[in-house]
């Protein structure tokens, strides 16, 4: 008799574990010379996904909500009395978007700790559920294949998103603005509640001296990419 254990080969694609916040590099620092310090926040870059499949059909929808169906990025709208009110319409475009696929808020008094498993945007989506670092990575995704300068802010239990709004301002706090992203899985919010709950949140832990001591990290995902820290590929 002839067994046959193989019909037939496939190629596959083999991921990294899904499990945040247990990598490690050896040595001093994971980025020798660099600005970055050696933060296991970091590796939240790896989940955020730009160019993933589901990332562009929510990139599709937004633009359709544009004048005339045209997606501007740091570049002001005829319509628009400034380019900031552009940023703000493109940013609230993106919120309510988000709000329309109706995922909901699963709250994780341990987000961003260690061992804590992160679902990919596209998991989140399907599952139509997510803790906050997952609505915040979605978020994020989406804020970075637009081209906006994004960052994930970690603070004591929890994670938001912010963006660059102000280009002309040098001074981190005049030129970043933030976003509570747990709130597009309610329909009673709007973006302008979410975003004074960012602020909120961000200038609660800044005046508690958290970003200081290091219990909160702003995470850049730009710096990220240009040290190596690439999005896993994910469909």
């Amino acid at each position: 008799d002839v067994i046959l254990f193989y019909s037939e080969s496939k190629s596959v694609t083999i991921h990294p574990m899904q499990v945040f916040g247990v990598e490690r590099i050896s040595g001093d620092s994971a980025f020798p010379n660099s600005i970055i310090p050696n933060r296991n926040q970091y590796w939240i870059g790896a989940w955020v996904t730009p160019m993933a499949d589901s990332i562009t059909t929510i990139v599709n929808e937004i633009a359709q909500k544009m004048p005339n169906g045209e997606l501007f990025v740091y570049q002001q709208y005829p319509e628009d009395e400034s380019l900031e009110t552009s940023i703000w319409r493109v940013v609230n475009a993106v919120f309510d978007v988000l709000q329309s696929r109706n995922i909901k808020y699963v709250q994780n008094t341990s987000a961003a700790s260690l061992g804590q498993k992160v679902n990919y945007p596209v998991e989140t989506l399907r599952k139509k559920q997510g803790i906050c670092i997952e609505t915040a990575v979605l978020f994020a995704s989406v804020l970075e294949r637009l081209g906006f300068g994004t960052f994930i802010v970690f603070v004591p239990g929890h994670a938001f998103v912010g963006w660059i709004h102000n280009v002309n301002e040098e001074n981190f706090e005049d030129a970043a603005m933030f976003v509570e992203t747990t709130m597009i899985g309610d329909n009673q919010w709007t973006f302008f509640d979410a975003v004074l709950e960012g602020i909120s949140k961000y200038f609660d832990n800044a005046g508690k001296g958290y970003f200081d001591s290091g219990e909160a990290v702003i995470v850049p995902i730009q710096e990220l990419r240009q040290f190596g820290i690439m999005p896993n590929n994910i469909p």
